[in-house]
């Protein structure tokens, strides 16, 4: 259970810095890898037993902060707007998920 949380997590991480990196190409200053890196880190790392919660919060503060400008300039911003859903889904799989949980809980 633990090993499957493990690989969720790492899909995670490597599906927010290929996300940024298409944002970089699409012309995001390249300064904005800082936050998806740092949190794919700490989800490699496994640091903390809450690691997961706090990269969701992350993740779901940075798509909620989009989420006006996104819906106000449709349809242009469609690519965006599935980013952003996609990280609510994904932000969703680090809280609810039974094999993340196992993964960051190191008394398991």
């Amino acid at each position: 259970m633990s090993e499957t949380g493990k690989k969720i997590a790492m899909g995670i991480s490597m599906y927010l810095i290929l996300k940024q990196l298409l944002n970089v190409i699409l012309g995001a200053g390249v300064l904005s890898m800082i936050l998806p890196v740092f949190i794919s880190v700490f989800l490699y790392l496994n640091v903390w037993e809450y690691t997961n919660y706090a990269a969701a919060a992350l993740i779901t503060l940075v798509a909620l902060r989009y989420l006006p400008d996104n819906l106000r300039n449709l349809p242009s911003s469609w690519l965006y707007l599935t980013e952003g859903i996609l990280d609510i889904g994904v932000s969703a799989v680090l809280i609810l998920s039974q094999d993340v949980k196992a993964y960051f809980n190191k008394s398991e």
